[in-house]
């Protein structure tokens, strides 16, 4: 199995040509080749902190529906003196009115009150479109949502170099297709905006699971639009919306899909809370011309660049700049009081260890408190950074959403950090007024490349400029501060784990063992751009998967150069209409322990559809050991869709699925694979090392994304249930407020949105 874990190591052992370019991994060309229309603008180049944050749109919704158009618009996103960049983004009735961003807007909902709206796709065609990210990004090897419904990209990747000039060697130039999606949200399935729910800009075409297609009398035919009702019915929530079209999301979102959605519980939210202010941070790269510039593969000489099998997919999409807010590196002014900040990863794959420093001394600054994570408020703050270097950074993957409270009190320009106090200066260090939101998180994480000093090391700035007077909000920092529970107006978690142990408090009705897996392409020789030379060129990755699983739940039954045979496994479940093949079929109510077992270099952030849970405990594992035992298990056969030739037993078999049946196991449903808690005769564990490590402080509360860390096993508990009922020992009286099946899927994936794209997302259905 050569996994990119596999691959580093044989460069760093042997310095052979064949595992590296330039004396580094494949890695080094992740975002080294791009179209040959757009030149690089250089990061360094960009004056940094220049223009005050964008205030984000701000929809307060009621009762009265809403409608949402997508559109293709201008915005400033570089500093003043530079072009315009062309983006999509959601625009209520289709108007830039009162618009400072592409981002947002920001919808404001309330519990129980539902929330109607109209989503209109209306951005065009490929060809036509100004965003030459999309343009020249989208790749159609990939199994993806081809509104052409031809070709060799009509059930995904066939293996063998496409031939240039190939339909599937081109960048696609149709309609465009589009679906929201409400990261977060307690919905049925049928409005959960699932990668095969999609609909083209022309109101043609839509996909496999639009719901209103063929059988809504009031729109029976398909249409640019879809109308869904979010029926808000759970508590507090930090949600958001972006587009989720089934492998062409990386695209969609980074040319700008992407709002806010929070969800208000005014009779259990704490209150009293500071100012509110969202921050939307993503990594981008632009071209000289302003405009945003998307990595794909180019013709070096005769051959493809980087990946032949996708040569327009990009791993993993690393940006040079930071935006917030659509801004490049923006700041903003601030007075000595505290401040509510709403942040979320809208990222592809880049995740951001956060803290503020001093700009002028590099002190550390104000402490962040987190108060809520993506499912709602905690029970009490949770101080991370500061001026006692507790804690030093937050961790925010792509997907993740955390709400934080930070005092800049006591910050303000002349103010002193009474804790550097030394023999010299016994009142401590000065402070300037002027605190970097730092980043020092490599990329991917959390082994890959460093961040660049000057540009990716930095988000944005804060400056005090304006003493406030006194401020009587909510405070964190007091020792008798609480959010929910006792001293509270809201209830206290319903704790399904016990946070500070890593222990399971609810009872667990199944347990799921689930692989990440790498699958690597062929290395190849190309030409050298410059010398002319030909050099050896690893494969990057060929896909992503989850369980070893294909999106559609099949495997390859026999492959040729030609063509690709895939066969449904009899241990999983075809869905209702006949799309995928499912494995995973939880039961309303239940409560289920999911293992993530990483096989792969990197952290992955893991989301799951419909469903808040909660982080049960991490630990360690001999990856190599389990790995060894892992291949071995699977049973040959089927075919090499890279060679054509027949596995032999005992070796990994990339998309086959798990190697054993998925429902078999002594502990339930343990996900087809080997039994990661295995013990030897004399009780010890087989491929488990070290203690449990219960989840980070801040992380102890309901969540939807979580990081599954390389090396590690990551146990979550997933309840079936809305979040605040009440733990009982009958699960069946815990129901969602509406049927969550109907034949209709949702989906738990990565959410480094380049990974989904291919192939790292699989379709779940609730059972009622």
């Amino acid at each position: 199995m050569l996994t990119r874990r596999r691959l580093l190591q044989a460069a760093a052992l042997t310095g052979a040509a064949a595992t590296v370019v330039g004396g580094s991994s494949w890695a080094a060309l992740r975002n080294r080749v791009t179209n040959t229309v757009q030149k690089p603008l250089d990061p360094k180049a960009i004056e940094q902190f220049v223009h005050p944050l964008p205030k984000l749109q701000v929809i307060e919704a009621g009762t009265e529906p809403l409608t949402i158009h997508m559109r293709e618009f201008e915005m400033q996103v570089l500093p003043d003196g530079y072009n315009k960049t062309w983006s999509w983004g959601y625009l209520k009735d289709g108007q830039l009115a009162d618009r400072e961003s592409y981002i947002g807007p920001i919808i404001i909902a309330k519990r129980d009150v539902p929330t109607e709206i109209t989503w209109v796709n209306d951005l065009g065609f490929a060809d036509k479109t100004n965003v030459l990210a999309y343009r020249y990004g989208t790749d159609q090897t990939l199994h993806w949502a081809d509104p052409l419904k031809e070709g060799i990209h009509s059930t995904g990747h066939t293996g063998h170099e496409p031939e240039v000039g190939s339909v599937a060697a081109s960048n696609y130039k149709g309609t465009i297709p589009a679906v929201p999606h409400l990261h977060g949200a307690e919905v049925p399935a049928e409005i959960d905006g699932g990668p095969e729910a999609w609909f083209s800009s022309d109101g043609k075409l839509v996909g496999p699971a639009f719901y209103t297609f063929g059988g809504n009398a009031a729109q029976p035919e398909p249409s640019n639009s879809a109308t869904y009702r979010y029926p808000n019915s759970q508590p507090s929530t930090i949600g958001w919306f972006h587009d989720h079209t089934l492998g062409a999301t990386r695209l969609n979102v980074y040319a700008g899909l992407a709002g806010g959605y929070l969800i208000v519980d005014e009779a259990n939210d704490p209150e009293n809370l500071p100012e509110m202010v969202p921050l939307v941070i993503q990594d981008r790269r632009f071209d000289d011309n302003g405009q945003l510039l998307y990595p794909s593969g180019v013709m070096l000489d005769e051959h493809w660049a980087l990946n032949p099998e996708h040569p327009y997919w990009t791993p993993e999409f690393i940006g040079d700049t930071i935006c917030v807010n659509g801004r490049t590196w923006p700041y903003l002014d601030v007075e000595s009081r505290r401040y509510q900040f709403v942040i979320i990863n809208g990222s592809n794959a880049r995740g951001y260890e956060m803290s503020l420093v001093d700009k002028a001394s590099g002190l550390p600054g104000p402490a962040m408190w987190v108060i809520a994570t993506e499912g709602g408020y905690l029970d009490k703050p949770v101080r991370v950074g500061g001026d006692d270097h507790e804690k030093d950074f937050l961790l925010i993957m792509p997907g993740e959403r955390y709400t934080v409270i930070v005092d800049f009190d006591g910050y303000a320009p002349g103010s002193r950090d009474e804790n550097e106090a030394d023999d010299l200066d016994p009142n401590g260090e000065i402070y300037s007024g002027t605190y970097i939101l730092k980043n020092t998180a490599n990329v991917p994480y959390p082994d890959g490349d460093p961040i660049e000093n000057g540009t990716t090391d930095r988000i944005m700035e804060f400056r005090v400029t304006k003493t406030a007077a006194k401020d009587t909000s909510f405070n964190p920092a007091k020792k008798t501060a609480v959010l929910r529970g006792e001293g509270a107006k809201g209830a206290a978690i319903v704790r399904l784990a016990e946070p500070t142990t890593g222990s399971l408090v609810a009872k667990q009705h199944k347990v799921r063992q689930l692989t990440l897996n790498e699958v690597m392409g062929m290395e190849r020789e190309a030409i050298e751009p410059g010398s002319g030379e030909k050099t050896k060129y690893p494969g990057g990755p060929l896909e992503v998967l989850v369980n070893n699983t294909e999106w559609t739940g099949m495997r390859i039954s026999k492959a040729t150069p030609d063509s690709v045979e895939r066969e449904y496994r009899a241990d999983f479940t075809l869905d209702a209409k006949n799309l995928n093949s499912l494995s995973e079929l939880p039961h309303e109510g239940e409560t289920e322990i999911w293992t993530f077992i990483n096989l792969t270099a990197d952290a992955h952030p893991i989301h799951l559809h419909l469903v808040q849970f909660q982080i049960l405990n991490r630990q360690d594992f001999d990856v190599e050991l389990y790995s060894e035992d892992y291949e071995a298990a699977f049973p040959g056969g089927g075919h090499d869709h890279m060679t054509g030739k027949p596995y032999p037993a005992g070796e990994f078999m990339p998309g086959f699925g798990p190697p054993l049946d998925y429902n078999t196991g002594t502990k339930g449903i343990l996900g087809g694979n080997i039994d990661v808690t295995k013990l030897n005769a004399d009780g010890r564990a087989v491929y488990l090392r070290g203690d449990v490590q219960p989840p980070k402080a801040y992380e102890a509360g309901w969540k939807d994304t979580i990081t599954c860390y390389p090396g590690q096993v990551t146990r979550i508990v997933v309840r079936f249930t809305p979040v605040d009922f009440p733990l009982q020992e009958e699960p069946y009286t815990k129901a969602f407020p509406f049927n969550p099946g109907q034949g209709y899927s949702y989906v738990w994936h990565c959410h480094i949105i380049d990974h989904e794209d291919n192939e790292m997302m699989r379709p779940f259905e609730v059972q009622p």
